[in-house]
């Protein structure tokens, strides 16, 4: 059973790095341009960004401008996400203590938690004087005197 739940837990970490793996597997790798093909492709994107940014002078002179902030989130919202996260967590640590409840009842169930000695052996409990650990010792040495 041990076993079973130490593969359990190594397949379930191994699944992060299997994913990464077939990321990389799915990267090409770039093509060799020529110098006159690159210098081509420079020249664009020059000319591209100073496009846009004759795009945002103007868009900026205009009267109606928009913030490029963010409005601000409602105490309300916050309270409910707040809540919907503990909520999350509580369900998640309710759920954990189920199973692993229903683990150790069905562990124990397979397995005893008292040790018997094997057949014809005396269990190993430390003498409580003298008389008896000579008697364990002769009993356990079959000594005959």
């Amino acid at each position: 059973m041990n076993k079973l739940f130490a593969f359990l837990i190594i397949c379930s970490l191994s699944l992060p790095v299997l994913a990464i793996n077939e990321q990389e597997a799915n990267i090409e790798p770039p093509e060799q341009n020529s110098y006159e093909e690159v210098q081509n492709a420079v020249e664009e994107l020059n000319q591209n960004s100073a496009n846009k940014a004759e795009d945002v002078i103007v868009s900026n002179n205009k009267e109606n401008l928009e913030t490029p902030f963010k409005e601000p989130v409602s105490k309300k919202k916050l309270a409910k996400k707040f809540i919907i996260a503990m909520l999350c967590v509580a369900g998640t640590s309710i759920f954990l203590y189920g199973t692993l409840s229903l683990y150790n009842k069905f562990r124990n169930g397979f397995f005893s938690n008292e040790l018997t000695p094997p057949e014809g052996e005396k269990p190993l409990d430390a003498p409580s004087d003298l008389t008896e650990a000579v008697k364990t010792f002769i009993d356990k040495t079959h000594w005959q005197g």
